[in-house]
């Protein structure tokens, strides 16, 4: 899968407007998988994370959901349709995101997703992760590429104060999620979902950890723990 001219164009306008007025740090670039289809889970913190995810993975066919509030922007309108983005309608069910994240990974994409649902505006620290990252990946049966920002919260105001804001972007190696089956199926999938926002939590310093502090399996991910490939 090659990727387009125009949406070369706009990742390397993005990549040279986050090297000239950025410090940012790209770190296990060497985990992202040469081929699809891939769930990509990443936090939230800011509107730079989505084309800062298209810089660091930098992969042909990457393709990310986008709230249909933003289509009144034509900035943002121009730029989503432009790069293969799915518009949803978060308004009214999840329902809609799931079938078109399911029928872009089933053409072998990559689909990049923030299982919390949006931006960390008060805290800048994750927040509880909903369920539908850890439905789709069980469901689709795909690996899932675990990313953690850290930065991104300060980048308006450091660039207010003329500094540089210093972003780090870790990409962790991928894993699987079991299929969802078995009577208890929602506890089953709050604990793939505790399981996905903690590999997340696992890359990223722990002042945006939030609601997940001091979570033991945190550190568990990151002494070499796979839980979820040892349950055989």
């Amino acid at each position: 899968m090659t990727e387009r001219p125009i949406v070369t164009a706009i990742i390397t306008v993005f990549d040279w407007i986050f090297q000239l007025l950025s410090h940012t740090r790209y770190v296990g670039r060497e985990n992202i998988p040469q081929h699809g289809p891939f769930l990509i889970v990443v936090n939230h913190l800011s509107y730079t994370d989505a084309p800062l995810v298209a810089v660091g993975v930098r992969h042909p066919g990457m393709v990310a959901l986008a709230a249909d509030t933003y289509r009144t922007n034509p900035f943002f309108r121009w730029l989503v349709e432009t790069v293969g983005g799915v518009w949803i309608n978060r308004g009214s069910s999840d329902r809609g995101a799931i079938k078109a994240a399911v029928e872009v990974l089933g053409k072998g994409m990559i689909l990049g997703i923030s299982p919390e649902g949006t931006r960390s505006r008060v805290t800048h620290a994750m927040m509880q992760g909903k369920t539908g990252a850890a439905f789709i990946a069980s469901k689709v049966g795909v690996p899932v590429l675990p990313i953690g920002i850290a930065g991104t919260d300060k980048v308006f105001s450091d660039l207010r104060r003329l500094r540089r804001p210093k972003i780090v972007f870790n990409i962790g190696p991928t894993f699987m999620l079991p299929p969802l089956e078995g009577p208890n199926k929602s506890k089953l999938l709050e604990e793939f979902t505790h399981e996905i926002m903690c590999r997340i939590g696992a890359l990223l310093p722990e002042r945006y950890h939030g609601v997940y502090t001091g979570d033991p399996r945190i550190e568990e991910i990151r002494n070499g723990a796979a839980r979820w490939e040892e349950r055989g």
